[in-house]
């Protein structure tokens, strides 16, 4: 066990950029019969990986100053802090259960293939976390070791059945065949996306309003490139960022909001490219993957279970993302019953809005209000667990919260549809224990 513990240390801190790949070559290994193309195409997925990651630091980073715009000018008092996802790894890495959990979750994925109670092949082994830490939540409060599995086991099982339900999205408009996305925190918001989807339809004059991204930049031409929308939304953001120097400080102004322009207009030229080189690799290894399980074990259609991040960089997404970031602290700050401040956790609203675009087929329109909906859930739900989040992560002193704010959560731990759900329906128990 102690062999396994420190195996797990290891893996957490490889983190998902050099996890899957690592996982993948693996794989490859067994299915693949020309290896040294297959290390080739490793590389290829990690540089992917890599540069992608870095490139939505630095696009999260762009919206710090047109969020300090909008918190200035509100007269909220947040009482949650925002202390993001990062911080449940601390919390699953030092319990003692972490280990069981993990190797039961890995057990109960095999077991549901073998049954045919899913398709998918949940790879991507660094996102258990979510699974791990609603086990390991339930575990703390209660002391009852089995009730904190049966819980994981739930959302995980959930969890793999949606995967299966939404992988043809991904193979449909995100173009990766025999993928899907058994990533609890983003896949739970597919149906919401699909119900939004069905009811506009059934909305006369509405249902026949389709503005796709592909058809502006065909009749813009040169105009719709992504350089130049880039440029314009990012000019945009700044000029909003700025709009209380316009009158003293013009040129500087003026220039700040260029310089925005520019700065999105590069990542967002660079995020594709970084997913093309991540494809390139992907896609071989997947196909030989699905090549040797339908040669070798079964006839059966089989999904390799991927982070959403794969799928993250579509133009629609980022595009929709450059709306929402700065939407959603707006949101924040005029929702009722919204007591969290998003900060830390902003870096997966992209990851999110993944099912907002994917069931909509990359209608803009669909897709934006698909995502109205769904940020305020999420800000509505990760307040609505905020109590039981906050006496979880100062237990023991693991969380010391900032001053000026009574509570802690983050959107990635508290805004689990599923987990939220279940949580509501034992919470009377936790109540008995905390």
């Amino acid at each position: 066990m102690e062999v396994l513990y420190k195996i797990m240390k290891v893996l957490v801190n490889i983190g998902p950029v050099g996890l899957i790949p690592i996982v993948l070559l693996l794989m490859g290994l067994i299915a693949s019969r020309n290896k040294l193309i297959l290390l080739r195409n490793s590389v290829y997925v990690f540089l992917g990986l890599l540069s992608f990651s870095l490139l939505l630091s630095f696009y999260i980073n762009f919206f710090n100053p047109v969020i300090e715009t909008i918190l200035s000018i509100t007269n909220k008092k947040f009482q949650v802090i925002d202390v993001g996802w990062m911080m449940s790894q601390k919390i699953n890495l030092y319990n003692p259960m972490v280990v069981q959990l993990a190797v039961i979750l890995i057990g109960l994925n095999i077991l549901m293939i073998f049954l045919r109670l899913t398709r998918t092949i949940n790879i991507d082994l660094w996102n258990l976390w979510i699974f791990l830490f609603s086990g390991i939540f339930v575990y703390e409060v209660t002391g009852i070791m089995w009730m904190g599995i049966l819980f994981s086991c739930v959302i995980a099982t959930i969890t793999f059945v949606m995967a299966d339900i939404y992988a043809p999205y991904i193979e449909s408009y995100y173009g990766l065949k025999g993928v899907s996305n058994p990533q609890a925190q983003t896949v739970v918001w597919a149906p919401i996306s699909d119900l939004i989807n069905f009811t506009l339809n059934r909305i006369p004059f509405i249902k026949r309003l389709h503005v796709f991204y592909e058809e502006i930049q065909y009749k813009l031409g040169v105009a719709g490139e992504p350089l130049i929308i880039g440029f314009i939304l990012g000019f945009v953001i700044g000029a909003i960022a700025r709009y209380r120097n316009f009158a003293f400080n013009f040129w500087p102004s003026l220039g700040f909001a260029a310089f925005s322009g520019m700065n999105l207009s590069i990542i967002t030229i660079l995020m594709p490219r970084s997913v093309t080189l991540l494809y390139k690799g992907l896609i071989p290894i997947i196909n030989d993957i699905r090549t040797f399980i339908n040669s070798k074990i079964t006839k059966r259609e089989i999904y390799i279970g991927l982070n959403s991040l794969f799928v993250a960089g579509n133009a629609s997404v980022i595009g929709l993302s450059t709306i929402m970031i700065p939407l959603t602290v707006y949101i924040a700050t005029i929702l009722p019953g919204n007591k969290i401040l998003p900060g830390a956790d902003l870096v997966i609203i992209p990851l999110i809005l993944v099912w907002a675009v994917g069931p909509s087929k990359g209608d803009i329109f669909r897709s934006f209000i698909s995502a109205l909906i769904i940020i305020p859930l999420v800000l509505l739900i990760t307040t609505d667990m905020t109590g039981l989040i906050t006496d979880f992560l100062t237990k023991k002193e693991t969380v010391q919260i900032v001053e000026g704010y009574s509570k802690a959560s983050s959107l990635g731990m508290g805004s689990n549809l599923i987990y939220w759900i279940l949580t509501q329906i034992i919470k009377p128990m936790l109540k008995l224990f905390s």
